[in-house]
């Protein structure tokens, strides 16, 4: 799924009025599965990568992949967890819970792309039949089941929140990403369907 929808699915099953400092770890654990993504895409505009180097070489690198994998984790988000419990840590619960939201989101929307959820147990990749971005791997089956999940968090939201501000706090942030993300995956998929029509002329050859 997008960061948004993550940020907003997170916030509305773990954020509460009134405890501010408990609502900015459960965004900062929505988010941070995401992160090496972000520094990832940054870099490789920095480096001067194209789109298809981009998704096509440079993602599947190191250190991206192990990143991936440890910021996706679920055995490391069920750890944060217990020593949350162990040590009365609160925040860390919430911001391990969020993540652990995130990971589980993911799970059956990552198609090729698949991260590692299970490490360092295991390198095992679910790859789901349905994909939240690429066309050829039922993205539009993706897409309606992101919009429902984002349609239902966001009204969970205005429902228990009164106050206006936070919510265009969560909303201006959530919209920011979005325009982030939105650029990387028409880019991916762009380069994507690019790959897809080379292989077939070779094939046709």
């Amino acid at each position: 799924m997008n960061t948004v929808t993550h940020l907003i699915a997170a916030s509305a099953l773990l954020a509460r009025r009134d405890a501010p400092q408990r609502n900015l770890a459960v965004a900062a654990g929505a988010l941070l599965p995401d992160l090496s993504m972000y520094i990832f895409f940054a870099w490789s505009r920095l480096e001067g990568l194209s789109m298809q180097e981009t998704w096509e070489v440079a993602y599947w690198s190191e250190p991206w992949q192990t990143l991936g994998a440890v910021s996706n984790s679920i055995p490391l988000a069920l750890l944060l967890i217990a020593i949350g419990i162990w040590r009365g840590w609160p925040l860390m619960m919430a911001g391990a819970g969020a993540m652990l939201i995130h990971a589980g989101l993911d799970l059956p929307l990552h198609g090729d792309d698949a991260h590692r959820h299970f490490w360092p147990l295991s390198d095992w990749r679910f790859v789901s039949p349905v994909s939240y971005w690429d066309p050829d791997q039922n993205a539009a089956i993706g897409a309606v089941i992101e919009m429902v999940t984002l349609i239902v968090a966001s009204t969970v939201l205005f429902i228990r929140f009164r106050s206006r501000r936070l919510l265009h706090a969560i909303l201006g942030l959530a919209c920011a990403l979005q325009a982030v993300m939105v650029f990387g995956q028409m880019s991916r998929s762009g380069t994507y369907s690019a790959a897809t029509g080379i292989s077939a002329a070779d094939s046709a050859v």
